[in-house]
């Protein structure tokens, strides 16, 4: 099991594992939860893809088995920022404007995480692996962009499960059903002690995260 980074920089060595990972995010989003979203020939995408974000996918050569995208708070792409504050400025009809409990921050070392997921076709084991895999891959980020937080929108659900990955979440705004689902916002931290771990591993350390 690999962790790749992926941003528009190395797009040219990663531009099929991009894909790959928009084909994963299509069927766990669309196909398995039914939400509504952008989508074209079998891949998920929205505003917010952008050269301003960092993908990254969670693999097993070319097969994804979870991901996630990260961007900074002070993103900006046309009338976008990044979702959670566009959901405050009333720029999302599906999501609610008081998705935050405060104003949505922009700062460079506070980053948006979206598109969180894990492949619904692994075991309950491989899931677990998968799970370590992106808090690793969270810790090694957060490490290069100098990110000392991350605001995050998630199921309460997957939020619990993410939790046992070495990460620290805090509600930061209410709960409310989108989709079929209970979601909340987010504070979400790297715990001391997996930052210190990662600190001590090689490169090749942290690509090969299974």
């Amino acid at each position: 099991m690999q962790s790749t980074e992926i941003t528009f920089d190395n797009l040219s060595e990663t531009g099929g594992l991009f894909t790959a990972l928009l084909h994963a995010r299509y069927h766990h989003f669309i196909m398995v939860r039914g939400w509504p979203l952008p989508n074209v020939r079998g891949l998920e995408f929205d505003q917010y893809d952008t050269p301003d974000s960092v993908h990254c996918a969670i693999h097993d050569g070319a097969i994804v088995q979870g991901g996630f995208r990260m961007t900074p708070t002070t993103a900006q792409c046309m009338n976008s920022t990044y979702m959670l504050r566009d959901a405050q400025r009333g720029l999302l009809p599906d999501l609610p404007r008081d998705v935050l409990d405060a104003e949505a921050p922009q700062d460079p070392r506070i980053w948006e995480v979206s598109r969180v997921f894990v492949s619904d076709s692994l075991s309950s084991r491989d899931r677990m692996q998968v799970r370590t895999a992106l808090g690793r891959s969270f810790a090694h980020l957060s490490q290069k962009w100098h990110i000392d937080g991350f605001l995050c929108l998630t199921s309460v659900t997957s939020a619990l499960l993410t939790r046992r990955s070495g990460l620290e979440l805090t509600p930061a705004g209410p709960r409310f059903d989108t989709a079929g689902e209970i979601c909340q916002a987010y504070h979400l931290k790297i715990r001391t002690p997996i930052r210190q771990r990662i600190a001590t591993e090689r490169p090749a350390d942290i690509r090969n995260t299974g």
